[in-house]
């Protein structure tokens, strides 16, 4: 492994088995099948992570995280074999800064003018973590980087622990790269998009330029807070508020005159304005105009019925809820993870997406 990077993060180019996602509180793995650019799930698997395995995004019991990949692996839909895999970084535990550079055509003074910038603009010294970058844009004069950096603790830790299983991690990739590979579409990149992941336990703001994120920030928002404040304010327990909220939707947030989910969407709504006015404030080759061109919702609190309307009314911008597998092609088969359940598998598409795109290159 090279110490100075997230083994190599954009340009890795072996094979890869399947993919691996444990971010939030749900073990997920899949294995596609690439032929002559047509697709074919070969297995899919999904698991929830019992509280305390895993904690601050690291693995802490680690024989007890073994027998829940163990058995994910024993009970998956169709084959997920090989050693070697794909891994994601939770995007809580990354780092993400665009910085402009002198245009330069020499490899060695980008690497170094490269890391100064790292240790300039990662809050974290430049030798506790792994880092990588990747060019975002590029003029006469300047060159726009992506620096990614997480603690070499976390990265360290996965590392070991798939080590002890006889797995090789091939590829670490920070949960922002993948969903966006996942969501945005090759041929018709916008100039910005706005990813919302909204997962069971937290949430994660991606904004794209031309597919590659460059910004990200992390909300407490999340399907679980829903399902608690219908537990707190009609009294369910939380087995029965999680099916009331998936057979209601929206439609239940007015019960015996309570708007139960205000709150909530006070705070999804701030969330956004203040990523927006992000983009707003900082310019990327000095453009005139920054502003989202697009709004797409992904992860499983994005199956939350009258979401996209509502948002779509509120922010007056069309808000759209993701196909995940909009860059596969599957020969006009239907791929056999439901739609919805689709929506939390975003991040282990775009890992293995994006094995594909090794393939081609």
């Amino acid at each position: 492994m090279k110490k100075k990077s997230i083994i190599n993060l954009f340009n890795n180019k072996e094979k890869c088995s399947f993919g691996v996602d444990f971010s939030g509180s749900y073990l997920r793995m899949l294995k596609i099948n690439f032929d002559k650019k047509k697709c074919n799930v070969l297995g899919w698997a999904e698991k929830k992570i019992s509280r305390g395995i895993i904690e601050q995004n690291r693995i802490i019991k680690k024989e007890e995280f073994k027998e829940v990949f163990k058995e994910t692996l024993d009970n998956a839909e169709g084959e997920l074999s090989g050693d070697k895999i794909m891994v994601s970084i939770p995007e809580e535990k990354i780092f993400t800064s665009v910085v402009g550079i002198p245009l330069t055509e020499s490899k060695d003074s980008l690497e170094e003018i490269i890391k100064w910038e790292t240790e300039s603009n990662i809050p974290i010294p430049v030798d506790n973590i792994y880092y990588d970058w990747q060019l975002v844009s590029k003029n006469k004069e300047k060159m726009e980087i992506l620096i990614m950096a997480t603690n070499k603790e976390i990265v360290d830790n996965y590392l070991e622990f798939f080590d002890d299983l006889k797995y090789k991690v091939v590829v670490l990739e920070p949960e922002s790269l993948s969903i966006a590979r996942s969501l945005v579409t090759r041929e018709e990149k916008n100039k910005y998009d706005l990813l919302i992941n909204i997962g069971s336990s937290s949430s994660n703001f991606v904004i794209c330029r031309k597919g590659i994120p460059v910004f990200t920030s992390i909300s407490s928002i999340s399907g679980k807070m829903l399902t608690e404040v219908i537990v707190r304010e009609l009294g369910f327990s939380f087995e029965k508020a999680e099916r009331y909220k998936i057979k209601k939707g929206l439609e239940c947030n007015s019960f015996n005159d309570k708007n139960i989910f205000d709150s909530v969407l006070k705070m999804l709504m701030e969330e956004i304005n203040k990523t927006v006015e992000f983009l707003g404030d900082n310019s990327f080759l000095n453009e005139k105009e920054n502003k989202i061109d697009r709004i797409i919702l992904c992860g499983g609190g994005s199956n939350l019925k009258g979401l996209e309307s509502y948002l779509t009314v509120k922010l007056k911008q069309p808000v759209f809820k993701s196909n995940p597998w909009v860059n596969f092609d599957f020969a006009e088969k239907i791929p056999p993870i439901s739609k919805n359940k689709s929506q939390s598998f975003v991040s282990v598409i775009g890992l293995v997406l994006k094995f594909q795109e090794n393939e081609n290159n």
